[in-house]
């Protein structure tokens, strides 16, 4: 985007021609209007955009040299800034995908509520409609042997899929229940609750001293100092160690909150090996903008926001901002035309 330097030599001896900067352009743009269709042609539009995307590109580059002058930062170094740059990059796509995530499972919740809402009123209509005709009764114990029927399949899983999503123990609380622990889980972070019982302690008498606990990134080890392990071995997948912690309560039990690395997926143990649950029936909870964090609630408000002017057919927050820069421009360049242009 830098152009090329060999039109130096006869661009700086018409620069020089002009009283200013703003002048000459203005020289320039007058010239590509009179004599070329590069802005009143079948590609003005196109033009017009490649022209703001350059300006805006300008604008960035001046900003950065200006503020590396500023704070002496030389070419050595560009890499380490490349760097930062790309680790930006990569968190604003992590952002965005759990922002998307977000969505789509707010518009899943709602869809669901929605749909049982609809078969739960036609339910009602039509035993209205047989008590009406006197088959009350009977519908009655239909519904009943079905509703029996449907909490059978529920508790049982879906046998008739092999897929491992689908298999293993019915969730309690997103998580599960072992003879050494029970667990819940959210997205995010699993929750892991020991009692003293299953640590061999009495009530009331837990205390950090008394316990051997070691967490990494991919092993966790649990139980009390001078006694094999009560859990030890790998975890389901990797946690976040810089967020992971345990707590003491009541002197009556531990806590572990373990932050998961990959907070995209659910579950389906704490330590490899143990009872699985199925993560098909995990119920997403109730999530709102509150609980996220400032930069993911930004940028799922600016998704709402272009999702709802997509659908009344308005401009996007990026499409506004290009149009209030080409009508900038079109402001500080009267003599042009711009009649035959369309823009979106």
């Amino acid at each position: 985007m830098a152009g090329n330097d060999r039109f130096d030599g006869p661009l700086m001896g018409i620069l020089q021609a002009h009283s200013s900067d703003m002048e000459f352009l203005n020289s320039i743009f007058g010239f590509l209007q009179r004599r070329t269709g590069c802005f009143n042609g079948p590609k003005a539009e196109e033009n017009f955009t490649t022209l703001i995307n350059t300006l805006t590109f300008q604008q960035e580059a001046y900003r950065k040299a200006d503020f590396k002058k500023k704070q002496g930062i030389s070419d050595d170094d560009e890499e380490e800034e490349r760097a930062a740059k790309r680790k930006a990059e990569q968190m604003e796509a992590e952002k965005k995908v759990k922002a998307e995530q977000f969505a789509k499972e707010n518009a899943e919740r709602i869809a669901k509520r929605k749909a049982a809402e609809e078969k739960k009123k036609a339910e009602e209509e039509k035993k209205a409609q047989e008590a009406a005709a006197g088959g009350g009764e009977k519908a009655a114990v239909d519904d009943k042997t079905e509703g029996e029927k449907e909490e059978e399949k529920k508790d049982k899983g879906d046998e008739s899929d092999d897929d491992d999503e689908s298999k293993g123990a019915k969730p309690v609380d997103n998580g599960g229940v072992t003879d050494r622990y029970s667990w819940t889980q959210t997205l995010q972070e699993c929750q892991v609750v020991i009692s003293a019982e299953q640590l061999g302690l009495t009530n009331g008498s837990v205390k950090s001293k008394l316990l051997d606990i070691d967490i990494k990134k991919k092993t966790m080890r649990v139980g009390v100092k001078g006694k094999e392990p009560l859990i030890s071995g790998d975890l389901h997948q990797a946690v976040k160690l810089e967020n992971t912690l345990w707590t003491i309560e009541d002197s009556s039990r531990v806590v572990i909150t373990l932050e998961k690395v990959n907070q995209m997926e659910w579950w389906k143990c704490i330590m490899v090996g143990d009872q699985e649950i199925n993560t098909r029936k995990v119920e997403p909870e109730n999530s709102s903008l509150s609980d996220l964090d400032g930069d993911t609630r930004q940028t799922v408000e600016k998704m709402m926001y272009d999702q709802r002017q997509k659908s009344m057919g308005l401009p996007t927050s990026e499409e506004q901002k290009k149009q209030e820069m080409l009508s900038k421009f079109m402001t500080q360049h009267p003599e042009m035309d711009f009649s035959k242009c369309k823009f979106n």
